[in-house]
Formats: C-alpha cells, structure tokens, sequence
C-alpha cells in the first residue's frame, strides 16, 4: 500500500505539469493519461475516475461536488471514498478474501436473522412524540450522500443469490433463516437475498488485497444531488425562469420529472417532491424581486437558497429533534448566535465515515410499515403500505393522494423503538413484491458485518472511554433483560456487533437515540460541518449570504415548507417533526415565520418588455 501510495504521489507530480483532469478516485491523485487510458480498456474508468474541470477558488458549489477542497479537488465528487472511524475488522480466508469477522472463540457468530428476532417481535405501536415525517426527511438525507446501490445490486442485478445460481457467485451473501425461525418456520423460506458490498476492490479500482473500501454514488456532502443530480443534467431544468421541469396532475399538484431519476424505494421519493417544488417555489420568489434576472441567475441562486434550506432544516431541525437540540449545541454542532459562523478546515477532506450510513439504519426501528392519510380537518381516511411503493411512485400521483399523504406527514406518529417492537411489513416485506420476502432489520446487521466493523464494545471505548470485559459491565447502559438476550446469542461481550448493540442500548438524556448512534452521528456532523468550504453559515465562502440572508435562513421550518409547496395545507404544528400536543399546537400557516426573498433583491434598475 505504501509503495502505491508513493507511486501515486510521483504521478501527481507529474500531472500538475501537465494539468491533468482526471483523478482516481480511490486515491484522490491525478492520472496520467495513459492510466486513463487503461482503465478505459478494462472497463472500469466510470468507477475508477472523476473527472475534474480547473478549480475556480471564487465559483460557487459544483453540481458535480468537486473542487470543494482545493487542495484536493476530487474529494466532494461522486465514488470518492469513505473514511473509517475505526480501522476494520474482518476475518481473512487468504489475502485477497475478506469476510465477517469471527467470534473471540474463533467460530462464526450467529445467524443475523436470529440475533434480530430474538431482539425485536413484531407489531405496530405508536410513538407519543414523533412524526412520521421524520423517517422520509431522515431517508431523504441519507440518500444525498450516501446511496451505496447495495439494494440495486440484489434486486435489479442479482437477484438469484437464493436461488443455485447465487452460490457459485462471490457477490452473492444472502442471510440464512434457521429452522426455528418464529415467522418462516412454516413458510419453508429458508435464505433472504442480499449482496456483498460494492467496493473500490471488486470495482477493480483498488487491489484485492487491500481492505475493502465501500463506493458511494452520491456527493458526500448535503447539497439535495436527489434533486439536482451530481452531473450538469440540462434534462432536468426547464431553462426557463430558473425552474426544474414539473409534471402537473389535477391542474393543481406538481410532481418531479421522474424520468431523469433513479428511484426504487418510494419513501425516497417525499423528500424529492419537496425540495423540488420548493426549489420552484424560491425561484418564482426570486423573479418578484428580481424581474430582469436571467434563467442562470434564477436558477442558481435558488438553488444556493434550497440546499441551505435543506442543510438548516436537517441540522437545526430534524436532528435537533431527534437527538436534543441542547444536546448538539453542548457539542457544538449547533450554534446558539444567529449570524456567521466558520468551522472550516481544508485538512479535513469532505467524506463520509463507513459507520454513518449502517448506524442510521437504527432508524428502521422507528418506521411504520402503514403511510397513513387523513383529510385537511385531521381525521384519518385511509393507509397504504409503504413496502408497497417501491418502484411503485406513481401511486402519489393518482386523484388527490398527495394531499392525504402530506397531511400524514405531520399527524401520523412514528413506530415506538422503546418496546422492541419492528413493523412487521419492515421486517418481512421489506421491498414489497420485488422479494418473496426481505427483512430490512436483518438485512442492516449483516451489513454491519460485511462492512467489517470491529465489536460494539470498541466503539464503547472509542464514545465514551469504556473498558467493558464482561456482560455485567453493560449493566449501567443496557436493560437486564436485554443483557439476559445477549448473553443467548454471543459467546463473548467483545462479540456484540456495533448495531446490535445500539439496538439494545438506553436512550440518551434529553433525545431519541441511543448514546452510541448519537456519538457516532455526531461525529459525521461535524466532520460534514468543518470540511465543506460551502458551508452556508461562512461569511467568507464564494456567494455567500449577508447577515440580513441568513437571518432569513435560520427561520426554515419543515412546518414552513408545507405550507408553501403542501398541497392542501392550510395549518400545521410548528415543529412539524413532533405531534401536536401543548406548546406544539396546530395553528394557521400565517403563523409559521416565513422568509423574505426580498433580501436577495440585486437593487439593480432594469425594465421588462410588455
């Protein structure tokens, strides 16, 4: 590895002289262009290479993500690597095989599918506090920067590994049902399909014999690329009044142009919907105030406008509600100032840790398997099954659904995660009827595996400084009962998987989370805080806001957002993540703070023709 490393630095030498464009992306290095050239041969110069056009220290944040870190100008693009928080750990069948880790006895650890239903039983039981529309932000947000295909990869390319053919394939990793299983000990399921990570390595990126690394497809910074891509997509704007293209339904309802997405899971889709038509709706405002702007001009100061909508809803708000806004504030992921602040450090190169996108997968404990609608005057009408929307959007399109929906959005509570109960259409039908069956909970712990995590107790120790030896060290942080389960299903405490244990620890003070998701979270937030020089609330960053500007800023609200672009909504809580309940009381939209776009009037004279 260190003698790649050092034949990369020679290479990147000699491209600066020749102003090179391509970069691996594994290394983060120019190529030369014969390297460019034999990647192109074999293949694999999609997965490989990013191409990077001269970096432009006074240009506003790339669609594309790249020359976010000057010094490292592919960093920021699409399949750039993770980082770890800790190094990985797994079991070595030879140098180039690399699989789950084994127990502290050397045997496998047990089946994911028993871990996970002996943790979790099946129902459906409200949470008292959150709402449903958590989970589709929540979703949305993962997905902007850490869509990993992995769900692609088993339902669209293999979806045999269950099947003989699956097990002459290398790629194929399905979880095994036992016999005694409480749900399939009759259906005679015995095998869920699932696939090995896509890595750098299997990509022919990277040596095999190096530690697996995961490829990402997303930009891993929150910028909405759901929305606005991560290429320059002219498919998906209108060209006209700085708009993306819409596709109206009953005259009134507008819904993304889907045929420039990529979307399998239809709860990814929520989020699309609304940062789309707000991108649209901070557009007309623009044009108000601004006749004589042009298309260009509309179109990216709406959407500098959208993603800092985007980035202050999901820290201020959505997180803050989730893990306790006091709690981010004490750790500094939140500011208490309204006006500028800057974090930034161009050391810290714009990645995502490997843990962030497993460990907020703790989330599916938190989903209702039902999207529930009700009318505008809050009584309920009906559900559909959430499962049932993969590759099944259009279904939000049909009469007037879309209004049900996004009342369900702020009425409907979340399932409750502090009874161990998992939705049953979450664990079993998990991508409706594209799979027999498909447990989603499973499904997250085997990947925690594959990915090659060290033990929950490591992390312990990294979190929080804990030495745990025995099971009777998890005494002050997990329920006995909990602990009485463990012991069942690992042999040894350090066997604990990193997921499993989050699943059975207590809740932090003042949150929703578990400590170990939260110190984790964290640390992604704030490295996603320190390493993007686009970071709405700098002064000093290209195009960046006034102080009047991000006043307005701060004001976001999801609440806000619906009342903007929600189709039939007239009157919502102010924390729209929240039921409404004393001190969260539905009131009228007039009521919702609202921002003035006049702040981004340019003042400059101009006449319009007639």
């Amino acid at each position: 590895m260190d003698k790649l490393i050092i034949l990369f630095q020679f290479v990147f030498i000699c491209s600066v002289l020749g102003d090179a464009t391509y970069y691996s992306s594994y290394y983060g290095l120019p190529l030369t262009a014969s390297q460019v050239a034999a990647y192109t041969s074999n293949g694999t110069v999609a997965n490989c290479t990013i191409s990077v056009e001269a970096c432009d220290e006074t240009e506003a944040r790339r669609i594309d993500g790249t020359c976010n870190n000057l010094n490292y100008p592919s960093y920021g693009g699409t399949r750039t690597p993770y980082y770890r928080i800790l190094d990985a750990s797994y079991h070595k069948k030879s140098s180039s095989e690399f699989e789950p880790r084994l127990s502290a006895s050397g045997t496998e650890l047990n089946l994911t599918r028993k871990i996970r239903t002996s943790i979790w039983a099946e129902g459906r039981v409200d949470d008292e506090v959150l709402t449903s529309v958590i989970n589709h932000m929540a979703v949305f947000f993962a997905t902007d920067i850490t869509n990993t295909r992995d769900t692609t990869n088993y339902v669209t390319w293999r979806p045999y590994c269950c099947k003989s053919a699956g097990k002459n394939d290398y790629a194929c990793t399905p979880n095994h049902v036992p016999k005694d299983d409480f749900v399939h000990r009759f259906s005679g399921i015995r095998c869920l399909n699932m696939t090995r990570p896509l890595t750098f390595q299997t990509s022919g990126c990277a040596p095999n014999t190096t530690t697996p690394l995961r490829i990402v497809d997303a930009t891993p910074l929150v910028d909405l690329s759901p929305v606005y891509g991560n290429t320059i997509e002219k498919a998906r704007r209108t060209n006209s009044g700085g708009k993306l293209v819409i596709v109206t339904v009953n005259d009134r309802i507008n819904f993304p142009d889907t045929s420039s997405l990529n979307l399998l899971l239809g709860i990814n889709f929520v989020g699309i919907i609304l940062f789309w038509n707000n991108h649209n709706f901070i557009a007309d405002k623009l044009a108000e105030v601004n006749p004589c702007w042009t298309d260009d001009q509309l179109f990216d100061t709406a959407r500098e406008i959208n993603i800092a909508y985007g980035v202050q809803m999901f820290y201020y708000e959505l997180m803050a509600t989730l893990m306790g806004k006091e709690n981010l504030i004490a750790d500094g992921i939140l500011s208490e100032d309204e006006g500028f602040r800057d974090l930034y450090d161009d050391t810290k190169l714009p990645q995502i840790a490997l843990e962030y996108p497993v460990v907020l997968r703790w989330m599916h404990s938190l989903q209702d398997g039902d999207l529930r609608m009700y009318y505008a005057n809050g009584t309920y009408k009906s559900t559909f099954p959430i499962v049932d929307l993969t590759s099944n959007t259009d279904f939000l399109k049909v009469n007037d659904t879309m209004d049900y929906v996004t009342q369900g959005f702020f009425r409907q509570p979340t399932a409750n995660s502090n009874d161990y109960i998992a939705d049953p259409d979450i664990v079993q039908r998990g991508l409706g009827r594209l799979q027999r069956s498909n447990d989603i909970m499973t499904n997250d712990l085997a990947k925690n595996r594959y990915f090659g995590f060290k033990g929950y107790t490591e992390y312990r120790n990294h979190c929080f400084g804990d030495s745990i030896t025995s099971f009777d060290d998890l005494s002050d942080i997990i329920d006995v009962e909990r602990v009485t389960q463990l012991k069942q299903l690992y042999k040894d405490v350090t066997d604990i998987d990193l997921l499993a244990g989050i699943w059975v620890e207590k809740k932090k003070e003042n949150s929703h989370v578990p400590p170990t998701f939260y110190c984790l979270v964290k640390e992604q937030l704030e490295r996603s805080i320190v390493s993007d020089r686009h970071w709405y609330e700098r002064e000093s960053r290209p195009n960046a806001f006034t102080a009047d500007q991000l006043a307005q800023i701060r004001k976001v609200s999801l609440a806000r957002m619906l009342c903007d672009i929600g189709p039939g909504v007239t009157e919502i809580q102010p924390n729209a993540y929240e039921l409404p309940t004393t001190g969260n009381e539905i009131v009228s939209c007039d009521e919702i703070p609202n921002l003035d776009y006049s702040y981004w009037a340019d003042n400059t004279k101009c006449t319009t023709s007639s």
